[in-house]
């Protein structure tokens, strides 16, 4: 009997492939985690996504990370919601602020005599 691998024969290119998607959604999921963990969520989501690039030599998803990414955008997802929460909340908040009347004028004398 010959001793075959459980795992199957990948090609240098199949195994760079799932390499390349492991660091796209380690990438993917450290972004999330800085977005969940604090600043302001509007100021992070803008950086996010002006800082990050698939690359191009991206192929198809492995098979074995279809789990994870899946799990990951789920989190998006939930993410995207709670930013999405938080900007109605503020754009409440900015209408209810602006309806208040400013300061009034102050009297430019003061009668001391009485």
């Amino acid at each position: 009997m010959s001793a075959e691998s459980a795992e199957p024969y990948r090609s240098d290119e199949e195994l760079a492939n799932i390499v390349l998607w492991e660091t796209v959604l380690t990438q993917l999921e450290d972004n999330l985690e800085s977005f969940l963990e604090g600043q302001s969520l509007t100021q992070q989501a803008r950086d996010v996504a002006a800082d990050w690039e698939p690359p191009a030599e991206l192929g198809p998803l492995p098979a074995e990370l279809l789990t994870r990414a899946r799990l990951l955008a789920k989190a998006q997802t939930r993410a995207y919601a709670q930013l999405r929460s938080e900007s109605r909340t503020n754009r409440k908040q900015s209408l209810l602020i602006r309806s208040v009347p400013g300061p009034a004028a102050s009297a430019v004398y003061l009668e001391v005599d009485g």
